[in-house]
């Protein structure tokens, strides 16, 4: 069908550990995560040639970026114990900040800005309805082979962002959100802000970009990925990334509402000379 096939896919190739237990797995949550974060990179024209999970021995360490998106590398495992599965929030988390390197070397004033502008962008995605690919449910399936008009995806954006907002409505308990989770009846909000202040340190001070040469980070990022099995991506479905990309726009909407007419989204391109290594 052509509607099915007519976006250049935005990561390339996937790789997962070929030698650990799970490996369906492995690659399902590396694909779902880059769909997670597709609507995203193809706002800024960002494009990644490998997503690889790896298990790096330094337990702290939870991604890498190779010469500024030619290869991301994502550790999808807890430490210590490989049969387990980290969060997939946490994992696109990870994979939010190592999109930030495309822009971005260290980890700056300017670095931080991007990783909460996107952040905030996937929080609005997923409050909007946004579960990757395959997120439009059985009733919203488009069929035929045309590829839908912007127009008519906009619309369709609009009616899964309001059925979302019902039915947020309808799940959620008093309180406001913050960092992307609703604060129950009960809770110390003062806990709430410190466990998310802790997290956010607690990837700072894991980034391997002030551990490791960059010597060292490429033999990282070889060695990681050795024992790889390397599957090559489709191309993504068009009429579901013009929809996903219609939700993008809503929630740039909603930051122009929220940060007033002077609002306008940065969309930052990697442009910087290849050869450069980014780690956290």
């Amino acid at each position: 069908m052509a509607d099915q096939r007519e976006y250049d896919a935005l990561v390339l190739s996937y790789s997962h550990l070929k030698n650990l237990p799970r490996q369906d797995e492995a690659l399902h949550t590396l694909k779902k995560v880059a769909s997670l974060v597709k609507p995203i990179m193809r706002a800024r024209g960002w494009k990644v040639s490998e997503l690889a999970e790896f298990y790096p021995d330094q337990q702290n360490l939870l991604g890498l970026n190779v010469n500024k998106g030619q290869k991301i590398l994502l550790r999808l495992r807890c430490p210590g114990d490989r049969t387990q599965f980290l969060p997939v929030e946490q994992v696109t988390d990870t994979m939010l900040h190592e999109l930030c390197h495309i822009v971005h070397g260290p980890h700056d004033a300017k670095f931080h800005a991007l990783w909460d502008q996107l952040r905030d962008e996937h929080e609005g995605l997923i409050m909007k309805g946004y579960t990757g690919e395959g997120f439009l449910s059985k009733g919203h399936k488009l069929g035929g082979s045309d590829r839908v008009p912007m127009r008519e995806a906009r619309r369709l954006a609009r009616a899964a962002a309001e059925q979302r907002a019902q039915q947020s409505a309808r799940e959620r308990g008093s309180g406001q959100r913050l960092g992307g989770a609703p604060i129950q009846r009960g809770q110390d909000i003062r806990k709430v802000i410190t466990d998310a202040v802790e997290r956010r340190n607690r990837t700072n001070r894991g980034c391997g970009s002030t551990n490791f040469t960059e010597k060292e980070i490429q033999t990282i990022s070889e060695t990681a990925t050795k024992n790889g099995f390397r599957t090559k991506a489709e191309e993504d479905a068009a009429n579901e990334a013009a929809i996903a990309q219609a939700l993008w726009e809503l929630v740039q909407e909603d930051e122009k509402k929220k940060h007033g007419e002077d609002y306008v989204a940065k969309l930052e391109y990697a442009a910087a000379s290849a050869g450069m290594v980014a780690a956290w």
